[in-house]
């Protein structure tokens, strides 16, 4: 699971210094010195609007007409998307960062560092990369180290992992976190918890997956994709009738039996009305066709039991686009890609002829008014299958988040 700790940067003794891991001593690069006393959260009487889209290749954000069209692109004026503040550690064929997670603010970055497998398989081998978690607008950042040896010594041969954001809790001071990486192991999964106070990874809880109540999953891959509700993270894959959890407060892994069968866990993800009924998720899976599935399910784990739909809502896509895609959920919304339809064009010789679409569009689907909104258009090259949703009070409203 760990790698060799990151080089520092040879380009600057700065750089040296902010490269490695910094002990809570060392912690007035990242903004908690006497002059940035650490404030405590404290719960807003309204959530941040959502901005935009954290995309592989920078930021995209929402475009008129949405409502949040003019704070996003105040934003996307003063933020650093290209974490070009953060950086790069010395290592071969890195070029720079892209996004994981984004939450309150923070995004969650890896290295653009794609190494090929030395056994020469379809599949490269799971290993830690560099990450850092980072304010793009303040550019502020804190560099990850690897997951140490001794805490991953006795769990057996890596299958997959994913890292994500913890969601804040209400007596964190505002520039603290946490980083979960749920490792899946033959036998068992297991999160590690890094916390940007102790500036250390701990074992948060480990399960078995008979412990669960389950085979482990045949799906090699699946713990890449998440949805964050409530403080609870879901996965729909890699089983097609089960929906895995963790809650990151009480760090315990559970597993919720889905009464009907998921088509394709990749199509599908989980949301929930932010004002909706407490104990209630949502099930959103795109059938094809323009169609797209609520389903509402108790938010509960009975391994004896599954859990029945207890309500269905099928609902009609707009029809400009041939073809939608789910992203993920964040924060009340589902997002989705479209594919344009083919713009039809008549010749001289009156034979239809068909153009490609110059653009693909993406868009927010709100799980509470059903309202079906275009964030933006991208180049029909940015057909992106991972976006990072970003909400948040846009300047001058923003504080520090790192």
């Amino acid at each position: 699971m760990a790698s060799p700790s990151p080089s520092p940067s040879p380009s600057s003794a700065s750089n040296q210094r902010r490269s490695l891991p910094p002990s809570p001593a060392a912690a007035s690069s990242v903004g908690s010195s006497p002059a940035f006393p650490p404030r405590k959260r404290r719960r807003s009487g309204r959530p941040p609007p959502f901005l935009g889209l954290a995309c592989y290749d920078g930021f995209y954000p929402a475009t008129e007409p949405h409502p949040s069209a003019e704070r996003a692109i105040a934003l996307a004026r003063k933020a650093d998307f290209e974490y070009g503040f953060v950086p790069w550690v010395p290592e071969e064929e890195a070029w720079g960062w892209f996004p994981l997670d984004a939450r309150d603010g923070r995004v969650l970055i890896q290295s653009k560092y794609f190494p090929d497998d030395p056994d020469g398989g379809d599949f490269p081998r799971p290993r830690f990369m560099n990450y850092a978690v980072c304010d793009p607008l303040f550019k502020r950042y804190v560099m990850l180290p690897p997951v140490p040896d001794d805490l991953t010594a006795n769990e057996g041969s890596l299958v997959d992992f994913g890292l994500c954001l913890a969601p804040s809790q209400e007596d964190e001071a505002d520039t603290s976190f946490r980083v979960i990486c749920v490792a899946r192991y033959n036998t068992n999964l297991v999160a590690f918890v890094f916390s940007s106070v102790t500036r250390q990874w701990g074992i948060g809880s480990s399960s078995t997956w008979s412990s669960l109540g389950t085979e482990e999953p045949p799906n090699r891959h699946g713990l890449s994709c998440f949805d964050c509700v409530d403080g609870c993270f879901y996965w729909t894959v890699p089983s097609a009738d089960k929906i895995l959890v963790l809650d990151a407060i009480k760090m315990e892994f559970s597993v919720i039996n889905y009464a009907h069968r998921v088509e394709d866990g990749f199509r599908a993800c989980i949301a929930v009305d932010t004002e909706g009924t407490p104990g209630m998720l949502t099930v959103g899976e795109y059938l094809g066709n323009r169609e797209f599935r609520f389903s509402r399910i108790a938010k509960q784990s009975d391994r004896e039991s599954p859990n029945e739909r207890l309500s269905e809502n099928i609902i009609q896509l707009p029809s400009n686009c041939n073809k939608y895609f789910t992203l993920g959920a964040a924060e009340g919304f589902i997002f989705l890609r479209g594919i344009p339809e083919e713009e039809k064009v008549e010749d001289s010789s009156s034979e239809d002829l068909y153009m490609d679409p110059e653009e693909i569009e993406y868009y927010s689907l709100n799980v509470k008014t059903v309202e079906f909104e275009m964030v933006c258009a991208m180049d029909m090259d940015k057909c992106y299958f991972h976006v990072c949703p970003y909400f948040r009070f846009s300047p001058p409203s923003a504080k520090p988040c790192v």
